[in-house]
């Protein structure tokens, strides 16, 4: 039975029904949750449950780490949980639990622009019901749920200033780890190659010219994001855009 749990089985396989099932698991997460919060529990039981949903995810995190270091098996150049999502899952917890506004607004972006993709296109080998593959829709679901649990439920609204603090601590964390991968021979944060199997960095181009592309779609994609949180300003603003018909002259 632990070997279902813990042998490696390499039987994950992208866009498959095992695939779509965990997908629509997560999506159901981050549905429902919210709306349960809001509709049925008090503030006190609000901030309370997220802050232990976020423990659970943070722990399977947590798990692999010290399973594969006691097993002999820790490989410093995949098991450190430096990647993004990892990094994001220990810290959720936290901002769930201390209502961290300002953190919430860093990691908010980052989570919609760099994690959320994850479970369009995993980077998973290991299918069900291996633990990694329990981690990592675990890790994403959690992450992903957080991000809108402080919109939906603490009613926090993304600004502007989140968005270059965002992108402020992203290239911060990306200039610290960088180094960091050279000296362990590691990849996290997908900043030295691209990440296994197929995914939209495929679209990006070789390293490092994909590294440039990211900082560009990353501008693109926090933009998209403020737009949904702040229709209501922006439109006005386009409806007053007029646009010169045939044999009219624009007069400005």
């Amino acid at each position: 039975m632990l070997d279902l749990f813990l042998k490696d089985n390499g039987n994950f396989i992208n866009y498959r029904v095992e695939h779509a099932i965990c997908f629509a698991a997560c999506i159901a997460l981050i549905v429902f949750i919210p709306y349960w919060a809001k509709k049925y529990w008090n503030t006190s039981q609000q901030q309370l449950f997220i802050t232990l949903i976020c423990i659970a995810g943070a722990s399977t995190q947590l798990f692999k780490v010290i399973y594969r270091y006691y097993a002999g098996i820790f490989d410093q150049t995949a098991d450190v949980p430096l990647h993004l999502c990892n990094i994001m899952t220990l810290v959720m917890p936290f901002i769930m639990w201390f209502k961290w506004r300002k953190l919430w607004g860093i990691t908010f972006f980052l989570i919609i622009a760099g994690c959320a993709q994850s479970i369009f296109t995993p980077t998973l080998t290991e299918s069900l019901p291996h633990y990694e593959a329990i981690r990592y829709w675990l890790v994403h679901a959690v992450i992903i749920l957080g991000a809108f649990y402080g919109w939906y439920v603490y009613g926090y609204t993304p600004t502007v200033s989140d968005a270059i603090r965002s992108a402020v601590c992203i290239n911060l964390l990306a200039a610290v780890l960088y180094p960091i991968n050279v000296m362990l021979g590691a990849n996290y944060m997908y900043l030295n190659a691209k990440p296994p199997g197929a995914t939209f960095y495929d679209l990006l181009g070789p390293w490092p010219d994909y590294i440039l592309m990211l900082e560009f779609i990353l501008i693109l994609f926090f933009g998209m994001i403020l737009i949904p949180f702040h229709w209501e300003k922006i439109k006005p603003s386009l409806l007053n855009i007029r646009i010169p018909g045939p044999g009219q002259k624009d007069q400005h």
